[in-house]
């Protein structure tokens, strides 16, 4: 199944036990499930993508589990502008990327959760992040809205991300220390 969870807003959180933390080797074949499981593909390509992500240092990888169960990932990474990008390319930063949650477990605030880490982390290194998502997802705009997020623009490109042009937006946040 591919896309974007369906927007509620409004609908009361409900509460659970969640443990979010730096992802480890063998969180990574559940990982790559619940990015297939939105993006579809092969769990293992995908998976050696995320080994290669827990091992790059302008990366980090986070988990929420519960139970003993990883039920959420999600990314940072540090991107900057190649001599070989086009022009309109997204500016050098840190970027947060890759939100998913098992969608069992979403209206749980896990998200949230997840993105307050990932920000923690940017923040011991610089006083901006950058997010982009497609306009059409209303739950994770709402949610980066939510920590301060405002538009930079929606003419952008960005490497290896298949950007259809007019259907996402660029957002920037300050980090304060």
């Amino acid at each position: 199944m591919t896309g974007f969870a369906e927007y509620q807003p409004g609908v009361a959180r409900q509460t659970v036990d969640v443990v979010v933390r730096p992802a480890v080797d063998a969180d990574l074949t559940r990982c790559a499930e619940l990015i297939v499981s939105r993006t579809g593909g092969a769990v293992d390509v995908r998976r050696a993508r995320l080994v290669a992500d827990l091992q790059h240092p302008d990366r980090y990888t986070v988990v929420a589990e519960i139970d003993g169960t990883v039920v959420g990932y999600a990314l940072v990474l540090r991107h900057q502008i190649s001599p070989t990008d086009p022009p309109g390319t997204a500016p050098d930063g840190y970027y947060l990327i890759g939100l998913i949650v098992d969608p069992e477990y979403r209206r749980h605030g896990i998200g949230e959760l997840l993105t307050r880490e990932r920000i923690r982390w940017v923040a011991e290194r610089a006083d901006e992040v950058y997010y982009f998502a497609n306009l059409a997802n209303g739950a994770t705009l709402d949610l980066h809205l939510s920590f301060g997020f405002t538009e930079v623009t929606r003419d952008f490109t960005f490497p290896n991300a298949p950007l259809k042009p007019g259907t996402c937006v660029l957002l920037r946040a300050p980090i304060s220390r």
